[in-house]
């Protein structure tokens, strides 16, 4: 996918690329979510059976996560959908090959991990602890996929001045410090 995503942005202006960065890092982000909804429904599912008396608990506060997590992602997909159709940058069809190319590259990747659900009664409770967390994470994950570009480029542009006046405030105590 690399290969292929270069030869499709090697001609293109430094902005340019950026931009078809910033659709393609939405796309990862909107595949991270469902990797993490998927993950979690197999240690509930994995929980339920080991603990039947978790189970009902353990399946509703997923079915609420869901609910919470689900609007934003359709909400996000269809974004993005619709940002690859519209732009102007590169080929459409090249870009959504690309992105299909990332996505098998990546599910490639994933069949070297052995992932084993949660299944003890501690690690259960975690989880269902954690499911608040997690759920206000991928709704605000999803939430900066819905931003346009112009805001996700001066946000970037305002860490990378904020790291900049960090470096900057250190410089003075390494004079000190050679001092």
């Amino acid at each position: 996918w690399i290969d292929a995503e270069n030869a499709l942005i090697a001609k293109l202006s430094a902005k340019d690329q950026e931009s078809f960065f910033i659709m393609r890092n939405k796309h990862s982000i909107i595949r991270a979510v469902e990797v993490v909804e998927r993950d979690v429904g197999a240690a509930v599912k994995s929980c339920g059976k080991a603990n039947p008396d978790m189970k009902d608990k353990m399946t509703s506060r997923f079915d609420q996560w869901k609910d919470a997590v689900n609007p934003i992602l359709d909400t996000a997909r269809k974004s993005l959908e619709r940002e690859i159709n519209e732009q102007k940058i590169v080929d459409v069809g090249a870009a959504k090959n690309v992105l299909k190319l990332n996505d098998a590259a990546y599910k490639d990747g994933e069949k070297n991990m052995k992932k084993v659900p949660i299944s003890t009664k501690e690690a259960c409770e975690g989880l269902l602890a954690s499911m608040n967390r997690t759920e206000d994470d991928m709704v605000t994950l999803l939430q900066q996929t819905l931003l346009p570009e112009s805001v996700i480029r001066k946000r970037s542009d305002d860490a990378d001045k904020a790291e900049g006046k960090k470096k900057e405030s250190a410089k003075p105590d390494e004079k000190k410090k050679a001092e």
